[in-house]
Formats: C-alpha cells, structure tokens, sequence
C-alpha cells in the first residue's frame, strides 16, 4: 500500500512538472526563445543552397519585408498568426520573429530568433518581448500561447528542410 502511495505522488509531481514545461526553445545562454541548427545537405553548393532558401522565405513569408542578402547571409522577419483562449475569451495574437539562414557548401544554420508580440502600426512593427507577453496569463494558460508558436515554427523549419534538398515544396496533406 505504501509503494502505491509513493508511486502515486511521483507520478502527481511529475505530471505537475510535465503541465509546467515549455514548448517554445530556448537558449540555455541568453534565456531568450531561440530555435537553431545545422543542417548537412550533401552534394549542394553554397550558392544553390542560398538560392533555394531565398525563394523558400519568399514562398513561406510573402506578407513581410524584403529579404536581406549579405554574402552568405539571408535575413527575413516572418510573421505568425493565431488566436488563443483565456478562459471563455478569444484573444487574436500576432507574433514576429527573426529567421537566418547562413550557407556553406553542403551545410545551411538556421536560426528563429528575437521573438515578440505585437502589430503592425505605419509600416513599422510595434511590439514586445515575447516571454514578458506571455508572463502576463497564469502559468497554466502559457501553453494555449506557446503551443501554436512551437507547432509553426516547427513546421517551417521542416518545411525548409524540404525545400533545400528538393528545391520543390513539400506537399503535405492535413485534411486526413
């Protein structure tokens, strides 16, 4: 019986730990939401894969600002939409956030960076830091807000996997 009990709490704390947690990534140096890698792509030169990823931001992020090209550099702001339930009221959020994409012969890094809340106002982006909008709602409500985050950047980043060894987009039916 006791065994059962201690069992029991365990699985309590755990499950309390697990409701805690965050989706979105982030940097275990600056503490900021930040997704990140290097991706090998064998038999792909610098100057494909740069070319690939330019047309791939401007399929996947077409309402944002122009891309940025430094050597072998490409920067965008991408944008992200959705609504989210607090208690019994919908509430719209956009987030924007940084994407980078250095290229090398064979390689690409990513990196989703610098994310926050807020709107468009004259052209210009207004808004803020990302984790203080979050740390605004009860502890148990920031997953509604990190969830879709975490699910489109994620599917992005797949996305641009995709597109760079294919140099076609992926086809992916979700209506199944």
């Amino acid at each position: 019986m006791k065994k059962e009990k201690l069992l029991f709490i365990l699985a309590f704390i755990l499950f309390v730990q697990l409701s805690h947690s965050q989706l979105i990534m982030i940097d275990s140096e600056t503490g900021e939401y930040n997704y990140q890698d290097v991706i090998t792509v064998s038999g792909i030169s610098q100057q494909q894969i740069q070319v690939r990823a330019k047309e791939w931001l401007d399929l996947y992020y077409p309402e944002n600002d122009s891309i940025k090209v430094l050597d072998t550099s490409l920067y965008k702001t991408g944008t992200t939409n959705f609504t989210w339930r607090l208690i019994k009221k919908d509430i719209e959020v956009t987030i924007f956030y940084d994407i980078e994409i250095k290229t090398k012969d064979n390689k690409y890094r990513y990196e989703y960076s610098n994310f926050r809340e807020g709107k468009m106002n004259g052209g210009e982006i207004d808004a803020k830091d990302l984790q203080v909008y979050i740390d605004r709602f009860p502890t148990r409500y920031q997953i509604y807000i990190e969830e879709p985050i975490d699910t489109e950047i994620t599917k992005a980043i797949s996305s641009l996997d995709y597109f760079i060894l294919n140099g076609t987009v992926e086809n992916v039916d979700d209506d199944w």
